[in-house]
């Protein structure tokens, strides 16, 4: 399997298309998230710990989240945060496609590789 993105957030053409200054509001708040975890991992951990009192393990939580934060995941090696990598995209497409995951609408599986790029976009995301 290449290397891939962990985290997406997903929605409809026709939402993003009706609600342009929402989609790119939510997904500003995100990155300013992705950036405080990353900034501050004990603290982001405690945060989620305490929306979800008696579910989660500390220990696991923040070492799942430091994993994230030193393998890149949440903000690249160079600072950037939350954009959809087009190359990472490309290989995990061509992978799933060579695999034979990809299925039809009938469950068939997929027989030509499908272009990716319009399942994705950063087009939301602050400049």
């Amino acid at each position: 399997m290449p290397d891939q993105h962990t985290t997406f957030i997903g929605s409809s053409r026709a939402y993003l298309d009706a609600n342009p200054e929402t989609a790119a509001a939510f997904m500003a708040a995100t990155q300013r998230g992705f950036a405080f975890a990353v900034e501050h991992p004990d603290e982001a951990t405690d945060i989620l710990l305490a929306a979800n009192e008696g579910m989660l393990d500390r220990t696991l939580i923040r070492a799942s989240l430091q994993a994230l934060i030193d393998d890149h995941y949440l903000q690249t090696a160079d600072g950037v945060i939350g954009t959809i990598d087009p190359a990472k995209m490309e290989a995990t497409g061509d992978y799933l496609f060579a695999a034979g995951i990809l299925r039809d609408a009938d469950g068939a599986v997929v027989a030509e590789r499908p272009d990716f790029a319009p399942y994705y976009s950063n087009a939301y995301l602050p400049e």
